[in-house]
């Protein structure tokens, strides 16, 4: 850990102590609670440890945190902004940095990608369901796709994915001849291996028909802040929306979560008397300062260049250790763009580590894989190469 980390933590667990303190029980009372918070505070450490790669749950960074702890204390509603004009700054703030980067033009919080997808597939079925209820994504989507189509009730079809784990560009062509669609859905950071969809190439066959193309970029949002990446404002900018998860990859508290339009957002047809200003037709309702102010501290004081020098070095830490993997013998590594490693070992014996959360399991092409997430900025692959040592 830090020595943020620990000081916050050192604050945090003192705080809590006076707390309970201060309250009515009794003391085998206050013993009981003392000891399940000391509990949760334990087992929360595991994020901060070097060799926690099992899945995208980061440690949560210092300045982060404390913007949680603000915004818990500020408790306003933007569905009110204008009592709140601090809120619609720093709203503004957060969308004035992330626009640019993903090529979009406006956007609002949400509770994560599962929401971002679920909104952008309704505004997609506003804008084109009269013409078509069909929506392709990769059989590498992530499930909240099924759920957003089933909720919606939309016809999701999916396209098979080549030996990349990306969606197979002649089979969706092949798949819009045959039926054209309502929404395409690209991803960029595919869940399991980490691998980016041809945005390109499948706007090109959007662009036709034509329909909405909506990125899930909820994991591979991230290398819009680097220099040189393979996922560009250019590239994401083809979409007409983009979410995006800041918890998964910018060390970020659960909820925080962007979703971004080309279109400006317009206010809800239905009727609000009791709110001076209509809200926004957005699938959100009421929300505040908990999905805005620990990343709009974040932005403040780290900036893009100090985002992109925490995400470079997860990227490294990444490509070392599949370096390492392909150099044993009968091991074998798979890096992707946005540092996920998938990797086999001789036998099937890693069963301990992944129960730890050090490493998890997946399929590639059908075959079992252990995977290695490098999420969080605490994550090492020294400490990863520790773990394996007795299995080499």
């Amino acid at each position: 850990m830090s020595d943020q980390q620990i000081a916050l933590s050192t604050l945090l667990q003192d705080l809590l102590s006076q707390f309970i303190h201060l309250m009515n029980m009794d003391d085998d009372q206050r013993l009981q609670l003392i000891r399940q918070i000391d509990l949760i505070l334990s087992a929360a450490q595991r994020h901060n440890l070097p060799n926690w790669a099992g899945h995208m749950t980061p440690a949560v960074n210092e300045t982060a945190a404390l913007g949680q702890l603000l915004a818990s204390l500020h408790q306003g509603n933007l569905l009110s902004p204008e009592l709140y004009p601090e809120l619609s700054m720093l709203e503004s703030d957060v969308f004035a940095f992330f626009c640019p980067l993903f090529g979009q033009k406006s956007g609002h919080a949400t509770h994560g990608g599962s929401y971002g997808n679920l909104d952008a597939l309704w505004q997609a079925r506003k804008k084109y369901g009269d013409n078509s209820k069909r929506v392709y994504a990769s059989d590498q989507s992530h499930y909240s796709i099924a759920k957003a189509c089933d909720m919606l009730g939309l016809d999701l079809q999916l396209i098979a994915s080549n030996s990349m784990q990306q969606m197979d560009i002649t089979a969706l062509e092949t798949a819009c001849k045959q039926q054209a669609p309502m929404a395409i859905v690209a991803t960029s950071g595919t869940t399991s291996s980490g691998q980016l969809d041809d945005i390109t190439a499948i706007k090109n066959i959007s662009q036709k028909i034509p329909c909405w193309l909506h990125i899930d970029a909820a994991w591979g949002g991230f290398l819009s802040l680097i220099d040189n990446s393979p996922l560009d404002a250019e590239q994401l900018g083809q979409a007409d929306s983009v979410c995006f998860d800041p918890h998964k990859s910018l060390g970020q508290p659960r909820p925080s979560g962007l979703l971004m339009y080309q279109q400006r957002l317009k206010t809800t047809p239905f009727s609000t008397q009791y709110l001076t200003q209509s809200p926004r037709d957005v699938l959100p309702g009421s929300y505040g300062g908990e999905l805005l102010l620990p990343l709009w501290l974040t932005i403040k004081t780290l900036g893009k260049t100090g985002l992109a020098s925490q995400l470079q070095t997860k990227l490294d830490e990444a490509r070392q250790f599949a370096s390492f993997i392909n150099q044993q013998p009968g091991w074998w590594a798979q890096c992707s763009p946005t540092g996920i490693v998938c990797f086999t070992a001789p036998q099937p014996h890693l069963s301990d580590l992944v129960k730890k959360g050090i490493f998890s399991q997946t399929e590639l092409n059908g075959k079992p894989v252990y995977r290695a997430v490098f999420a969080s900025h605490t994550t090492r692959c020294e400490a990863l190469i520790s773990e394996l040592a007795r299995f080499l």
